[in-house]
């Protein structure tokens, strides 16, 4: 058996430590991160005494023992060790809601904000110990000098909040910085409103004359209320015409994950919910109108083991949200040029918007609306999409005036 390292006066070292050339010691360890540390003194056991002309200071082992016990506590005390970097790094690694880790979509997209807005910066390398209000508020200040919208700021308030919240449930600071901070940065969140039923009735009217292809997409979200990730995801596979039942269980993200190149892949759709989507009449004769035309429409694509797929591009390749929202703003600029009834840019995500609204004004049930969308609640559905406006309410009072006097 070999014999253990022993230092110049031959005592015994344990795992980690070591005696250097000029005789001081050094412990090396291992934090949660996985990082790797070395900590110095010149004084093994308490009892030593220091080397004439050196800098007095704890024991190595004194060290190590606080070292030992901050471990074993989870995180306690290292604050004084992790930059906001690294906080952010082990919040990404340990964040569950509800006993789940974060979707590799939501990590995908927390890295891609983060690292291009705050990793090289020096707040991002600030020790997490001494970041305090007015540094998150700065930070913010910059962002808005940078030309971020305001939704962008409120995106990094609360992804710091939950940061910084980490840290303080594991006694690293003793107070959450972001507290507040928002406060400084003048704005609001814009409102994604719906069309309201002229507009959808004339656009869709429009685009049925003029570009077919465009109308069959913008039907089809409106009609099922499916994420432009869902829709572009969606294969024949997922279509079942005799039932008339579309199922939605993945979807298509175009994106880097794990510092891979950035291309297609295909994920469990947003809170990993299956959804049986009912057809409704405009839904299915989309799907009718392109089932004849399959095998002329017809790309050889193949992602993650998923193929034939049911919608591309005006080019050929596969859908995703840039591609869709850039051939949607084409499509409202030419209808916009023959109408007298403009509309505003819209998304597909305002498409969405425009479905569940259109549902709620013909009164369907919160829990069935909520189940098609996708919602984790009917709170989500109901104050985000289910839109009011003038028409709607016009109309609502009617209905109710309507029915107050069959009852008479």
């Amino acid at each position: 058996m070999t014999d253990k390292r022993k230092d110049h006066k031959g005592r015994p070292l344990k795992v980690g430590e070591s005696q250097r050339k000029d005789l001081s010691y050094q412990y090396r360890y291992t934090d949660l991160l996985g990082k790797r540390h070395s900590i110095y003194s010149w004084r093994l056991l308490a009892s030593d005494r220091t080397p004439a002309g050196k800098k007095d200071g704890k024991s190595l082992r004194e060290k190590e023992s606080e070292i030992q016990l901050m471990l074993s506590q989870g995180m306690t005390g290292l604050g004084m060790e992790f930059t906001l970097n690294d906080m952010f790094e082990y919040y990404i690694a340990n964040k569950k809601y509800k006993g789940r880790n974060l979707s590799p979509n939501t990590i995908s997209n927390y890295k891609m904000m983060y690292d291009n807005n705050v990793k090289d910066t020096v707040f991002g390398n600030m020790k997490i110990s001494d970041i305090k209000k007015a540094n998150v508020t700065n930070f913010y200040e910059q962002l808005q000098e940078n030309g971020k919208s305001y939704g962008t700021i409120s995106f990094f308030h609360k992804l710091l909040s939950s940061v910084f919240n980490m840290a303080l449930d594991n006694n690293m600071i003793s107070t959450n910085p972001t507290k507040r901070a928002l406060d400084v940065v003048q704005g609001e969140h814009k409102k994604k409103e719906a069309l309201t039923k002229k507009q959808q009735d004339e656009f869709l009217s429009y685009l049925y004359k003029n570009d077919r292809d465009m109308y069959r997409k913008v039907a089809f979200l409106i009609g099922t209320m499916c994420r432009v990730s869902e829709f572009a995801g969606l294969t024949w596979n997922d279509i079942d015409m005799k039932n008339k039942i579309i199922t939605v269980d993945h979807q298509l993200q175009y994106k880097k994950f794990d510092g891979d190149k950035l291309k297609y892949h295909i994920t469990p759709t947003k809170n990993t919910h299956t959804r049986k989507i009912p057809m409704t009449d405009d839904v299915y004769n989309v799907l009718c109108e392109l089932r004849k035309y399959h095998f002329i429409l017809k790309k050889d694509y193949c992602v993650d083991g998923k193929e034939d797929f049911v919608f591309f591009n005006k080019s050929g390749s596969l859908i995703n949200i840039t591609s869709f929202n850039n051939e949607l703003k084409q499509a409202v600029k030419k209808y916009n040029e023959k109408s007298k009834n403009k509309i505003g840019n819209i998304s597909a995500h305002i498409l969405r918007h425009t479905g569940c609204t259109r549902d709620a004004e013909d009164g369907m049930d919160i829990k069935v609306l909520q189940y098609i969308m996708g919602h984790s609640s009917t709170q989500i559905t109901n104050d985000v999409y289910n839109h009011v406006n003038e028409e709607r309410a016009m109309s609502e009072v009617v209905n109710i005036a309507e029915r107050r006097r069959n009852r008479a």
